[in-house]
């Protein structure tokens, strides 16, 4: 998934670090879409029992991008599993707060931070 405009994937573990890569604001829905079912079929056929979305490469982002981050967490929630973001910066952490999802998910400075937070349990 290195070739993509919105997504780029790591692994740590049984952790599946999405990290959203360049200016998402700029991108039509169906670019976000067709590159978050391929996170999702990642995903799906992992291991993985946790998401990390770091959010360190963009400044902000609208709808879609909230609306694919909610999409992540539907794909683990039947698993038991966790979701953190990570590395927001201060205008996206205020859109975060104004749709209330630091309330659902722990939102945490660092990558490390986001480890830490998800082995602590």
């Amino acid at each position: 998934m290195n070739s993509s405009k919105v997504f780029r994937t790591s692994s740590i573990g049984d952790i599946l670090v999405v990290e959203l890569a360049g200016v998402v604001s700029s991108l039509a829905d169906d670019s976000i879409s067709r590159e978050l079912d391929a996170v999702r079929e990642h995903f799906r056929h992992g291991s993985f029992h946790a998401i990390i979305v770091d959010l360190g490469q963009v400044a902000y982002f609208g709808s879609s991008m909230l609306e694919a981050i909610r999409a992540m967490w539907n794909d683990l929630d039947p698993k038991g599993g966790r979701l953190v973001l990570c590395n927001a910066s201060e205008v996206a952490r205020e859109i975060l707060q104004i749709a209330k999802f630091d309330r659902v998910w722990p939102l945490v400075a660092t990558l490390d931070d986001a480890i830490k937070s998800l082995q602590a349990g």
